[in-house]
């Protein structure tokens, strides 16, 4: 297995078919006995390998689409990628048949699946898709890591006949290369923390709620994640975006009962230092102050990003420091305002961030 090769944007891969192939580099890299990796065009799920899988969906989605030059099955309908726009517009699995539904095809069955857990936010469960591009026959090239961001139903023509079909929509989260090793790693998860173990900052960062476009991660500082215990319950956020509108509400709900947390425990002093410092919320009473991080999510909240300056402050300042953190936080909009309710708190005061594990996310380059 070829567990320390990558899978780059932009870059193509020979595809031979055949996973046992030494110059296959697409079947041979990502298939595992057992793991389901069919040879075909479009959705190839493949399944978990653990003993018990913490969730029914695939442990990744492998989706290839090629143009209709490239020979192979028939397509009636082409599938359209923006590269600049790092969209996909791709049709379901369905094809003319004289007594199947649309949503008896496996591919759609897979695609409903995954689209009904996107809906009831959860998120630490969904399965990374690589998409893959076929120009031309024996190659493939991929194109990022996706996240679906809409499933509607179609139609389209075949025959002079009208056929039923999901239509999908897909998001490239970045530009980053992918481990295989990650993908062998995955398959193996117990837990939804073992899952991300060794993933692009790009998933990562979707993962936990945060928006994970290249150019904002590009003009990130250099960031580190701490990994806290799994803490074994299921995500149960809403609103997956990476609308501001989206980040801002999760922001501000998380600031305003960090003050009402603290407020509770005494400090009669509260202030807004997020402006000018490398944390959130200065608390004090005449016994005691303390350095808040404030962090909101729709996750289960058990990993959060800081920068390397929040870092920084926090290893400075052990003594002083404190880490709030409100997960799980439902978000839906009404009238065009967004709303956030419920969450759960997490609180470690005081807070060493070496407690728990550090992991580098991303990195700001100066050019030359």
């Amino acid at each position: 297995m070829a567990r320390d090769e990558f899978f780059e944007p932009e870059q193509r891969y020979r595809d031979k078919g055949a996973p046992k192939d030494p110059e296959d580099q697409f079947m041979r890299w990502i298939n595992l006995p057992g793991s389901g990796m069919a040879n075909a065009p479009g959705i190839r799920p493949l399944r978990y390998l653990s003993r018990r899988p913490f969730t029914d969906l695939p442990a990744f989605l492998i989706l290839v689409t090629k143009k209709s030059s490239t020979g192979g099955s028939y397509n009636p309908w082409d599938d359209d990628f923006d590269p600049k726009q790092k969209t996909l517009t791709y049709w379901g699995d369905a094809k003319l048949h004289p007594e199947k539904h649309y949503t008896d095809f496996p591919g759609n069955r897979t695609l409903k699946k995954i689209w009904d857990a996107v809906k009831e936010g959860r998120r630490d469960e969904l399965p990374p898709i690589l998409h893959f591009m076929k120009y031309e026959s024996g190659w493939v090239t991929f194109t990022g890591l996706c996240e679906l961001t809409d499933l509607s139903h179609s139609h389209f023509e075949e025959k002079e006949q009208r056929v039923a079909n999901y239509r999908c929509q897909f998001r490239i989260l970045g530009s980053e290369q992918v481990p295989v090793s990650w993908l062998h790693a995955r398959r193996q998860a117990g837990t939804p923390t073992e899952a991300l173990r060794g993933a692009p900052a790009s998933w990562t960062a979707w993962v936990q709620g945060f928006s994970s476009s290249s150019s904002e991660l590009l003009d990130a500082e250099p960031a580190a994640l701490p990994l806290a215990a799994d803490v074994g319950i299921r995500s149960v956020a809403q609103g997956f975006s990476s609308d501001p509108r989206i980040r801002k509400a999760v922001e501000l709900e998380a600031m305003r009962r960090a003050r009402m947390y603290f407020q509770d425990k005494g400090f009669t002093n509260i202030e807004d230092v997020s402006r000018r410092e490398s944390f959130d919320l200065r608390v004090w009473n005449l016994k005691r102050e303390l350095f808040v991080e404030v962090k909101g999510t729709q996750s289960i909240g058990s990993r959060v990003l800081l920068t390397s300056n929040e870092v920084e402050f926090a290893r400075r300042n052990k003594s002083k420091m404190a880490l709030y953190v409100l997960h799980s936080m439902k978000v839906r909009e009404v009238d065009g305002e967004i709303l956030v309710e419920g969450g759960e708190e997490r609180v470690k005061c005081p807070w060493d961030v070496d407690t728990g594990a550090l992991a580098p996310i991303s990195f700001s380059y100066e050019l030359p």
